[in-house]
């Protein structure tokens, strides 16, 4: 499967190696985002989630871990399946064709997800196996190129710097609104605001139950006390998410938050309630002793997003690009 190593599923047990593994790649990569060993050992579960089936760790004669790779399924996607694959070779054992076969397992691994996810369904729908790499990764660029992939879609990473000493100031919410923190509320309703602000975004499938737990509010970097919601009475109208990914902190030198999700149910955009959330995102992040506030942004948004972020501060860093072809 690949060549020169012995193969079998990731489990638990290899997630220092795998973590090991990521730090040695790191060093020559460069990577701007790192996954926290705790994400690693979380990855392994998950709803519909088979490790025998879509995980791989090779090691070599000695046992060390050379290379391992994951491919992932929502199961919320109903319309179109996305399977992201995500695979990494030790720098030493690069040049051997290890990359080129770990992607071929990727795709082969995404293909038979995807049937089986079909039959789940009842239903013929589409599929395509992700490979999401940093844009200063050419190495990636050709390896995907050579497999067929195609680029999808670009994303820009921009960051807000906080300033030090007092605080940065927050617009106050318009009448009839009130911004409260995640961890005062009950949470009732606030995957199904997700679901429907980001109804009409590209790429964007609803989250079910198990997965708005696994990546947002059961996520152990997600901080409810710096998220926001913004109310309508009592109803949830708006939100910002926020994390603290501190695994990325000693790359960066500073500490940051990163801001997950923004988003404004439909029927209240327009009234300047994603400025109030940046405003009080930002205001709660230097209060926690953040250095900046980082987040992601598709550079196609047809929200004006890219334009939001810079008008309240933010700066372009550096960008993701999405690459794809059908399984």
């Amino acid at each position: 499967m690949l060549p020169g190593l012995t193969c079998r599923p990731l489990g638990p047990e290899d997630v220092p190696d795998w973590w090991a593994l990521l730090d040695r790649a790191a060093a020559v990569d460069s990577p701007r985002v790192r996954d926290s060993p705790e994400w690693l050992r979380r990855s392994l579960t998950g709803e519909g989630f088979d490790p025998v089936a879509q995980t791989v760790a090779g090691r070599d004669e000695a046992g060390v871990l050379r290379a391992a790779g994951i491919v992932e399924l929502r199961m919320g996607d109903l319309a179109h399946l996305r399977l992201p694959f995500d695979g990494v070779v030790d720098p030493a054992w690069r040049g051997r064709g290890t990359g080129r076969a770990l992607l071929a397992w990727g795709q082969r691994a995404a293909a038979a997800r995807a049937a089986a996810r079909r039959r789940e369904l009842g239903s013929d729908v589409g599929a395509e196996v992700q490979v999401w790499s940093e844009e200063h990764r050419e190495d990636v660029a050709r390896l995907c190129a050579c497999a067929g992939f195609e680029v999808r879609r670009w994303f820009s990473t921009m960051r807000r710097p906080l300033p030090a000493g007092s605080g940065p100031g927050a617009p106050l919410p318009p009448a009839g609104y009130r911004v409260v923190p995640f961890d005062e509320h009950d949470g009732s309703g606030l995957r199904e605001l997700h679901n429907a602000v980001f109804a009409d975004h590209w790429g964007s499938q609803p989250l079910t139950a198990a997965d708005w737990s696994r990546y947002v509010v059961g996520n152990p970097e997600f901080r409810p006390g710096w998220s926001r919601l913004v109310l309508a009475g009592d109803e949830p109208v708006a939100y910002a998410t926020v994390f603290a990914h501190e695994s990325d902190w000693p790359a960066l030198g500073f500490a940051q938050a990163d801001l997950g999700n923004l988003g404004v149910r439909r029927d209240h955009r327009g009234r300047g309630l994603a400025a109030v959330l940046l405003g009080a995102v930002a205001r709660r992040a230097h209060e926690a002793g953040m250095a900046a506030v980082s987040l992601d942004v598709d550079s196609e948004n047809p929200s004006g997003a890219v334009g939001l972020y810079e008008r309240a501060g933010y700066v372009r860093v550096h960008g993701t690009v999405l690459r794809a072809r059908p399984v």
